[in-house]
């Protein structure tokens, strides 16, 4: 194994580490900071000069679809973020994760990211029900509230933390079968 297909595998290793510090990120205060988005998408310009020194870069065409794909879902997370459905680190993280994804995996990336973002929204919608009837009881040593902000808010860096690290899986598979 050459030094560039090690290098391609640090990238991916931490690629999915700032997908899991982004879910930790989001859990613990709803926060998904500038500095997480950017070095998410950064970090992907590091990918392709390790995958492109490895002898299987990406065409020009596929890099610019990805940013196309991209681009197009800033976008529209903007128009959310301007309804106040979205929260900021989301609308910079889903772009900065689609470009990882590209062509090849985004419908699944973003499936993903909406199924486990919809099962946490409806788990929290479930949790505020339970906790409005007169049968529940508070208490001290058990806190249900997720981060000391609304009750109500998603922590949707969950969902796009595990469509990211299926990303990630995604391209090791496809790298580990080319190095073999």
């Amino acid at each position: 194994m050459g030094i560039s297909a090690l290098l391609t595998i640090i990238i991916l290793i931490l690629f999915s580490s700032l997908m899991v510090w982004a879910a930790y990120s989001d859990l613990v205060s709803l926060t998904l900071s500038n500095k997480l988005c950017l070095a998410t998408a950064m970090l992907y310009i590091g990918y392709l000069l390790a995958i492109y020194m490895d002898g299987y870069g990406l065409t020009i065409q596929e890099i610019l679809i990805s940013v196309a794909f991209s681009t197009i879902i800033f976008m529209v997370c903007v128009g959310f973020f301007s309804l106040g459905i979205m929260g900021g680190g989301d609308v910079k993280l889903i772009p900065a994760v689609a470009l990882w994804a590209g062509a090849a995996h985004i419908f699944n990336f973003l499936f993903i990211t909406s199924v486990v973002g919809g099962l946490l929204a409806a788990a929290i919608i479930v949790r505020n029900r339970i906790k409005e009837t007169k049968y529940y009881k508070s208490s001290v040593n058990i806190n249900l509230s997720v981060a000391k902000k609304k009750s109500s808010e998603v922590p949707y860096g969950v969902g796009i933390a595990v469509g990211g690290l299926y990303v990630a899986y995604q391209l090791f598979t496809t790298f580990e079968y080319r190095a073999a």
